[in-house]
């Protein structure tokens, strides 16, 4: 009885010492930032100081009464407005149209694909050309309509600026669901596809009650990582903006508090509202669909 017993033992903890290397640096690289974050949110420290006196709710208090949070927010909602959807729709269309393997389609898949191996000191480079007032390809394409092109470059106008800079990043990240539903059309048996048609189903009928309901995991990674990515902004924002006042993210304005100003509990009640964003805006849109039966575990 006692050597099974072991050896019930063994079998239990075998995948857990598999697991205690990944499980340790998934610790001390994720869950301890984040709780030393949220500890040092209610401190105040310079980064340099020994001392961190305790200030409560002192740090939370100065971002909500000041604009500097509200900006942040609003650029964040408006880029994920943009961000989102956007190359969401475009790379189900493009998938659609390049799902087969041609050697066009898939020289045309590689093309919207590019972009994603880039470096966004690249891209910011580039797209600063673009935008050039005097001398950018828009300014030229303008003035061969013979239309007058503005004074001051995109970029440099509060009211375009982040637009411009999100437009940058939609370029970016098309390629993304491109890949995930060209993944997942091919998944989609012919046989449903055949079936509609015999019922007499059209074209955009096959895509509304066929394609749709069964690409619905490519969308919900998608959508999960573009809704994280447009909370933790900040490379294109930045160097395309220089961190302008009036285009600050929520990344952005822990740059500014950690290293411009070195408020460290500031800059860590920031990375927390962050934190408490991302968990908001998903747990809601991941519950729902587990509710849902769309996705299993």
């Amino acid at each position: 009885m006692l050597p099974r017993r072991r050896a019930q033992i063994r079998k239990r903890l075998t995948p857990w010492l598999f697991l205690a290397i990944p499980l340790a640096i998934y610790l001390l690289m994720v869950v301890y930032p984040i709780v030393y974050s949220a500890v040092l949110s209610f401190l105040r420290w310079d980064g340099f100081a020994a001392e961190k006196p305790f200030v409560g709710f002192e740090n939370y208090r100065y971002l909500f009464s000041t604009r500097l949070l509200a900006i942040a927010v609003k650029n964040n909602v408006l880029w994920m407005l943009l961000f989102v959807p956007i190359p969401l729709v475009i790379g189900f269309l493009l998938a659609l149209v390049l799902q087969q393997n041609t050697r066009t389609n898939v020289l045309f898949r590689s093309m919207f694909y590019l972009p994603m191996i880039l470096s966004f000191t690249v891209m910011s480079i580039m797209w600063s050309w673009v935008y050039e007032p005097t001398r950018g390809v828009i300014t030229q394409l303008l003035r061969a309509l013979s239309i007058a092109p503005s004074e001051k470059s995109f970029l440099t106008r509060p009211e375009t600026s982040l637009i411009a800079i999100a437009i940058v990043g939609i370029w970016h990240w098309i390629g993304f669901p491109l890949v995930l539903y060209v993944a997942a059309l091919r998944d989609i048996p012919r046989e449903l596809f055949e079936t509609a048609e015999i019922n007499g189903a059209s074209r955009l009928q096959k895509i509304r009650y066929v394609v749709i309901p069964l690409v619905r995991h490519a969308t919900l990674i998608a959508v999960s990582i573009g809704v994280v990515l447009s909370v933790k902004v900040f490379d294109l924002v930045f160097l395309m903006a220089g961190g302008y006042y009036k285009n600050e993210v929520m990344s952005i304005l822990v740059w500014r508090m950690a290293f411009d100003q070195f408020r460290m509990g500031v800059a860590s009640s920031v990375s927390i509202i962050q934190f408490v964003a991302v968990v908001i805006l998903l747990i809601p849109y991941l519950w729902i669909n587990i509710t849902r039966r769309e996705i299993e575990f």
